[in-house]
């Protein structure tokens, strides 16, 4: 059956054919990884409600697995479809040798010369590449009954060293200590090839996943002898946990009653396969925890096809480690392992490796052996996965105490209320979603278009959801922030990059307009009241301003309601002292002591520029530099650090000070490489730690739920810190033990090291 009788959707499997511009091929023993780079468009929404060709490109890649018997059909589609890599010179590794023919075979197809890649070097730089850039990448797993994922988000300076077992045919162990400082340590016969062999020749069973489900049904107790055999009783006098494995297969020299191979029951085919597995898991992870503690390496991952996220696997591997260790080292896992040669290859003579990449969800299938991979079609099955350019250098945000901490206050993966709670909320506003959508494109001459992709985003974003419900863990971390992130990856790749654009201009439009009345008032206070006074009053203004805000559905009932929400009302929402956290009086005691003050805002509109704004202009003429910084791409009606520029111009119209604070540069604006409306300060744009160190910031104020709440609450910084946010949603007022607009005004002193 060819691909038309098939009816395969090459355009969904392979993205942005045409655009192709960098390929890598990895051959492997029953799968080729295809590692693609593209350069896709982007469109502008602008506030004529229109969609324009933007002038600019973002850079993906896409890692793509398919089986041998769909290989011809793939090939053929790329030679057909990608102009731009014909009489070029393309990756190739092999990390299965039986496989290496396709090398003619590709080249042939596409017109193109293939340049080897070592696998050792495409597996450390494409693990580290990972670990380096994807949240949640790495993760450990439970040896208990709760099947619990653990994950983790590493950086450069924590990641090193590590050693990665390799458990393919056979086993490789490496150490590496930078993406180009690695060697072999060592290796074992006893891996994958051992496992598949014995098995088949024990039990006739040949194909892997049926081995792994069969032994998931397996009991040992049939062939393997446990300390209990041996000692009874008196296990315990020697120290000993009678249930621990004393001898694989050792039962069968007892002269008791045990089959043959041949003879085997389908029960007795599955016990033979798990005590098969449990031996040579044992034997590999005996191994790694030797050759760590030589080498004093605390975090070993595992991976190989043996791996791939198979939880009877992990379970084994984990408490493997954790016995020969005592307890001292864990079994760490990787999302994406089954890409890593592959894409290690592909980026040995990538341009763009050093730029930070991001996951891109929306234009990847289910992630993960947990999650049901989908097939195009029936017969055909492929996976994909997606990153994103984001076009800068990232790092670690430099007063960060923990660096590799998690910014989620409340982990939905460990809160089932948490997550249920979110999905619903996120369920409920896809329809409003939807609306914004269409009219932020109401004018496109294109109507029809404009219904569809709304209508597609609608759908995908519906799927996603489902997809959480049932495997929470299917991105990795399942919280508030990867949620909207994805949710806002998903209208991107519709087209719609930014259907706030008109409402945040409008806001903005009004709030220009009332700017110059609250300064007065602020000033007319500053001549009859004490400092304090005046600071508690431009503070209160800071929280009324976050009050607005699209993102909170109490609070976009009264925007939409008949008399809307003005500016004082909504200082009006603004409970007296104390506050639900009150540091005000800290606060007051040393702002002005504060040299230089780092302002992550929120919201554009109200919040920025009645209530930031306002708030900004006290700490300035108080002598502090104030460096305020904004989301560099749209998300719900979040400013973004083009707009925040945009408006300098309009305040340089309205207040003498501003003017002065903008052109002497003690006021300035910096992007955070963010596109969500919380902040993972894990992953900042290096322009911001490049100024906060320059102006050695010793304050930072995060503004807003998002930013404030429900990330970054229990952060703590090397210096001062002001957590600002009104409480928009009941949920998380009883969370927090108050109520709807109670206040959040977290003054907290720096973390000395």
């Amino acid at each position: 059956m060819d691909a038309a009788q098939r009816k395969i959707d090459f355009r969904r499997l392979v993205r942005d054919a045409p655009n192709i511009n960098h390929l890598c091929f990895d051959a492997c023993s029953k799968t080729v990884k295809i590692v693609y780079s593209s350069k896709v468009p982007l469109s502008h929404t602008t506030l004529k409600c229109k969609r324009l060709n933007s002038g600019k490109s973002e850079e993906r890649i896409y890692c793509i697995q398919v089986q041998y018997p769909d290989f011809p059909l793939i090939l053929k589609y790329l030679g057909e479809h990608c102009p731009k890599i014909k009489g070029t010179t393309i990756d190739f590794v092999v990390t299965a040798s039986q496989n290496a023919e396709i090398e003619g075979e590709i080249s042939k197809a596409l017109d193109v010369t293939l340049r080897h890649v070592d696998a050792f070097s495409g597996l450390v730089k494409g693990t580290c590449f990972l670990l380096r850039n994807i949240e949640a990448e790495s993760f450990t797993y439970s040896f208990d009954e709760s099947q619990k994922y653990e994950f983790q988000t590493l950086n450069t300076e924590s990641m090193y060293p590590y050693l990665l077992i390799n458990i393919r045919t056979g086993v490789s162990v490496v150490l590496v200590e930078g993406e180009n400082n690695f060697k072999r340590l060592g290796g074992s016969s006893i891996g994958g090839g051992c496992f598949l062999g014995l098995t088949e020749i024990i039990t006739g069973v040949t194909d892997i996943e049926e081995m792994m489900e069969r032994a998931l049904q397996g009991n040992p107790d049939e062939f393997d002898i446990f300390i209990r055999d041996i000692y009874g009783d008196r296990a315990a006098n020697f120290n000993m946990d009678p249930h621990l494995l004393a001898s694989s297969f050792g039962r069968v020299t007892r002269g008791e009653n045990i089959p043959r191979a041949g003879e085997f029951d389908e029960q007795s085919k599955n016990n033979a396969i798990l005590s098969l597995l449990r031996m040579i898991l044992y034997n590999v992870s005996q191994l790694a925890f030797l050759l760590s503690d030589i080498s004093n390496v605390k975090r070993v991952f595992f991976n190989g096809f043996l791996v791939r996220n198979r939880p009877i696997v992990m379970k084994t591997l984990s408490f493997a480690c954790n016995y020969w260790s005592g307890g001292k080292l864990r079994a760490y896992f990787l999302r994406h392992e089954n890409y890593t040669t592959g894409l290690g290859a592909f980026l040995e003579n990538f341009p763009n490796a050093d730029m930070y990449w991001k996951e891109y969800c929306s234009g990847s299938t289910a992630l993960g052996r947990f999650v049901p991979v989908e097939p195009l079609e029936t017969g055909f099955k492929t996976q994909t996965f997606a990153l994103k350019c984001a076009r800068f250098k990232a790092a670690p945000f430099c007063l960060l105490v923990d660096k590799d901490g998690k910014p989620d206050t409340i982990d939905f993966n460990n809160d089932d209320e948490a997550r249920n709670f979110w999905i619903e909320i996120l369920d409920k506003t896809i329809n409003d979603m939807t609306k914004f959508a269409i009219a932020s494109q109401k004018n496109c001459e294109d109507q029809e278009d404009v219904a569809n992709r709304a209508k597609d985003f609608e759908n995908d974003f519906v799927k996603t959801m489902d997809i959480i419900k049932e495997h929470h863990v299917a991105y990795g971390n399942s919280n508030a922030r990867n949620l909207l992130e994805v949710r806002e990856q998903i209208l991107q790749e519709k087209g719609f990059d930014d259907i706030y654009v008109q409402k945040k201009h409008e806001e903005n439009c009004t709030a220009i307009a009332e700017l110059p009345h609250v300064l007065a008032t602020i000033d007319k206070l500053k001549e009859t009241c004490d400092d304090k006074t005046v600071l508690e009053y431009v503070s209160r203004g800071l929280l009324a301003g976050n009050v607005f805000d699209w993102g909170a559905k109490e609070v976009v009932k009264m925007m939409n309601s008949e008399s809307g929400l003005s500016f004082q009302t909504a200082i009006d929402h603004v409970e007296n002292r104390p506050w639900l956290f009150d540091g005000f009086d800290s606060f007051y005691e040393k702002h002005k002591e504060y040299k230089s003050v780092l302002i992550f805002v929120d919201n554009s509109g109200f919040d920025y520029i009645l209530g930031i704004i306002p708030f900004a202009r006290e700490l300035l003429r108080n002598g502090s530099k104030v460096i305020i910084c904004a989301n560099s791409s749209p998300a719900l009606n979040d400013l973004t650090y083009r707009e925040m520029v945009a408006l300098a111009n309009e305040f340089r119209e309205i207040d003498g000070d501003l003017t002065k604070f903008l052109e002497n540069g003690q006021m300035m604006f910096v992007q955070s490489g963010q596109e969500s409306p919380c902040l993972d300060a894990r992953r900042v744009h290096e322009d911001l730690n490049e100024i906060v160190q320059k102006y050695k910031t010793d304050l930072v104020v995060i503004e807003g739920m998002g930013r404030a709440l429900h990330t970054n609450f229990n952060v703590q910084f090397k210096c001062d810190s002001l957590k600002a946010a009104v409480i928009k949603t009941q949920w998380l007022a009883d969370r927090l033990g108050g109520k709807m607009f109670s206040v959040v005004f977290k003054h907290e002193l720096g973390v000395q090291q």
